[in-house]
This record gives C-alpha cells, structure tokens and sequence, in this order.
C-alpha cells in the first residue's frame, strides 16, 4: 500500500546544538589560553596579576557568548535550509494511504531520511517507466484537467502520432491529439465516467480520430489515480481492437458458413431433383403447344423461376465451398475480357488499358470470373445512365495483383460497408444478398483480399487483391 511519512519532529534543534558548540569551543579556547599564559600572569605580581586573570576570564565568557550568538545565527540558516529542502524532497516522495512514523532526532537526521526515500522513488520510477515503455498497451497519464503528463511509446504507435509536443495539452481539446470535435464523443463519455465515478471504466470498442485524421477502433480502460491530496488523475490504457473484432467476425462467418454448408447439402439433395423434373415436364408441355399459343408464356415464366431456384441452390452451395478446384496461372486481362464479352453491351463499363507488364493471377479461372461477373453487374446496376463504370488492372504489393471496379453516381453508407458481404444481407428489393458474400469468400479462398471504398455518396470503388505465387500446398498437390 502507498504510504505518507509524518512530518519529521526533531528532538535536538541543529541550531541550538550549533550555538552550544560553538560557546563551548569559545570558552574553552579562552579557557586554554588563561592556562598557557599563567607563568606571565604570575611574574607580573599583585593587583596586575589578579587584573590580567579578570580580563583573561572575561575576553572568554564574552568569546564564549559571542560564538553562542554566531552559532544560532548559522544553525537557523542552515535548519531553515535544510527545512526547505525536506519539504521538497516530500514534496516529489509517493503519498498515499499508509503513515509511517520518522525516525530522525534532527534536521540532518530527516535529511538523510527523505534523500533516501525520493532516491528510492526515482528508482521505481526508472523501473516503472522502462516497464511502460515496453508494454503492448498503449498508456497516457493525464492530470487533472485531461492534460497529457506522460506516455509510452506504444502509445505513439498505435496513434501514428508524435505526443511529445501534446505534452501539457487536454488529449480532447480541438489541439489535442484526440479532438472531440472529429468523432471521439464517445471516449469524453468514458473518460468523464472514470472521473465523476473515480473508478476504472474498460469499454472492448470505442471509436478515435486522431488530429490528423486517422480513424482507430480501440479497446479502452480508464483507471482512477489521486493526484497530490485533493485532487485525482486518469492513467488510459488503450490497444487495437480491429483484430479482436475481425477474429470474432471470422468466428461468425465460420458459424453461418457451417450452418448454410449443411443447408446447402441438403437444399441440394431435396429440391435440385424435383426443380428438374418440373423443368423436364415444363419442357414437355411446351412441345405440346402450338407456337401461336398463348400459354407457352407462361410455361417461359415457370422455366425462369426453376432457373432462379437452381441458382440459389448453385449459390449456396458456391457460398459453403468456395475452394478453387485448381491452381493454375490466369491472365486477368484476358479473364476480364471473357467477362465482358458474357454481358450484354452496356456504354457505361469501360476496361481501363492494362499495364505492359501484368504477372498472371493464380487460382482457379471460373471462379475468378464468378467475382468479376459479380462486381461488375452489382456496379451497372447501382449506377445511373450518366454514370460510369470502370475496371481497372495494376500490379499490386508483395506478389500480388490487383483488380478495381469502380463506378460513379451510387454510394455505400458507412454503416452498411461491412455489411454487405454478409450472406443474404441485400439492398436491392429482388436480391438473395448472396452475390457479394460468395465473391469474398471465392476471394478469400484464393488467399486474396475483397475490400469496398466508398464516400457514401456520388463514388464505390470494389478493390480484389489475388496473389500471383500458388500456396506452397496448393503447389506441392497439383
């Protein structure tokens, strides 16, 4: 537990004892001196002899009285000093619920006593900051007015920011490094339930903008801390909760993929056999009927919806194995044009001239053309007529390539962005919300990566990232 010392009282005040040696040390040297010149006092004889032993005598009790003054004035000097000093030594010495009694008898003695525990506080210190320094959390000590004290190098780094010039200033204020005027409304909250409830508060997702405008989700844990004796501090203790929330994203995606494999399975096993005899005797009945014959549309109607069916049943079962049966080379430019060319002529899609060099994506080629066909066609349908949509190849990071489908005059809220590759999660009134949800996970079967841009308005832009090397097993099997 954190202790208090008790202010020091001494039993021998320095200054008397001071004065006291001093008037001793006069007196006796007045003393010495009358000893060493008694043969000369005693060759002078009479009157003169008794005179010089009177004046002897009184030159040291008046040195004596003399030096008692001398030695207060420099002991209360020097005490008055030394009282100063003490003062704040405890001053910068922990404080906290625990009293423990001094043991000095003087100044000098509370001296010692104070030195060694701010050296004994200086040493924690030292410890303590290398520790904050090496901690995987980020840590901001702030004062009692939300100013930043102090921090740790992870800090920096998961802000992306240099804290040494915030130093001083409130962490929330529009100078800050987390202004709440750019979103962090909800990290005020919690910092102002640590304060007003002097307690700790851990929140597992809070939203922060930095001041240069980088958006981070954090998890979050303010602890209470007294601040000298009556006032109190905020030490916050924060990391990336981004990864948190994509493992548990994945353990969700996990969860509905395994139940809808096992709904595949069996959707396909009961319905794809009777959905294919109603389109065998459809068919049949068609033979039957004159072509004039006004019933033949709508056997076409019954043939579109038998097709609508089996697409799902194809699409479900797409959505719960969507592994490439192969790993082969495949020329996106190519691939793209083959795409394309499946569509019906549209003057909005545009295919960007790709780079001279182009490494070839590797995976299987039908099922890339699955997530092409499928951005492309979602992209025409969002935009207006004087819209455009533009498919564009680059050469990307680190051994891959990339595809970007972009198109104009639609945009994806924010809320939503993430959304929309959830399985049957749709916007449109006649969507299964399956085409997105299956073009990721094609993509993440590819070891690749589908992310969506957006500004929520007038823009969307579908970026894949494919990788151009096999994975070492996928290479070794074929």
């Amino acid at each position: 537990m954190p202790e208090r010392v008790r202010p020091y009282r001494v039993s021998v005040r320095l200054y008397v004892v001071f004065s006291l040696l001093m008037a001793v040390s006069a007196t006796v040297s007045g003393l010495i001196l009358l000893y060493l010149a008694r043969p000369f006092i005693t060759e002078l004889g009479g009157q003169q002899a008794a005179r010089a032993t009177v004046l002897l005598f009184s030159g040291a009790a008046l040195a004596g009285a003399a030096a008692a003054v001398g030695g207060l004035v420099v002991g209360l000097r020097f005490a008055g000093r030394i009282r100063g000093i003490v003062r704040k030594a405890q001053a910068l010495s922990p404080t906290g619920e625990e009293t423990i009694q001094s043991r000095a008898t003087d100044e000098l003695g509370a001296l010692d006593e104070v030195v060694g525990r701010l050296t004994l506080s200086m040493d924690r210190f030292v410890r303590d900051s290398d520790i904050l320094t090496r901690l995987p959390e980020g840590m901001l000590l702030l004062g009692p007015a939300g100013d930043l004290v102090s921090f740790n190098t992870a800090a920096e780094v998961l802000l992306e920011l240099s804290l040494e010039h915030f130093r001083g200033l409130p962490i929330l204020s529009s100078q800050g490094p987390l202004p709440v005027g750019k979103g962090n409304e909800p990290l005020a909250h919690l910092l102002d339930d640590a304060t007003v409830g002097e307690r700790s508060v851990h929140m597992s997702e809070v939203t922060a903008t930095t001041s240069k405008g980088r958006e981070l989700l954090l998890e979050v844990t303010a602890q209470h801390r007294q601040w000298g004796r009556d006032s109190t501090a905020l030490v916050l203790l924060f990391r990336d909760a981004t990864e948190k929330r994509r493992i548990r994203e994945e353990i969700r995606r996990a969860d509905q993929l395994a139940f809808l494999g096992g709904m595949a399975a069996r959707v396909a096993h009961e319905i794809r056999t009777p959905l294919a005899t109603i389109r065998g005797l459809v068919e049949l009945l068609q033979t039957d009927l004159p072509p004039s014959d006004s019933r033949r549309e709508y056997m076409d109607r019954l043939l579109q919806a038998v097709d609508r069916q089996d697409r799902l049943v194809e699409n479900l079962l797409t959505l719960s194995h969507p592994e490439p049966e192969s790993w082969q080379p495949v020329p996106l430019r190519e691939l793209v044009d083959d795409v394309v060319g499946m569509l019906p002529g549209d003057p909005r899609l545009r295919v960007a001239p790709p780079p001279a060099f182009l490494p070839p994506a590797v995976g299987d080629a039908f099922r890339l053309s699955e997530v092409l066909a499928n951005l492309i066609k979602n992209a025409l349908e969002a935009t207006p007529r004087d819209g455009t949509v533009e498919v564009m190849l680059a050469p990307g990071e680190r051994d891959r390539v990339r595809v970007t489908v972009r198109n104009t005059g639609a945009g994806i809220p924010a809320e939503i962005r993430e959304r929309i590759f959830q399985p049957f999660f749709t916007t449109k009134s006649r969507g299964t919300g399956l085409g997105l949800a299956i073009a990721r996970q094609i993509v993440d079967a590819h070891r690749g990566s589908l992310r969506v841009e957006s500004d929520g308005v007038s823009e969307t832009t579908f970026i894949v990232e494919l990788p151009t090397t096999a994975p070492v097993v996928a290479a070794t099997r074929a």
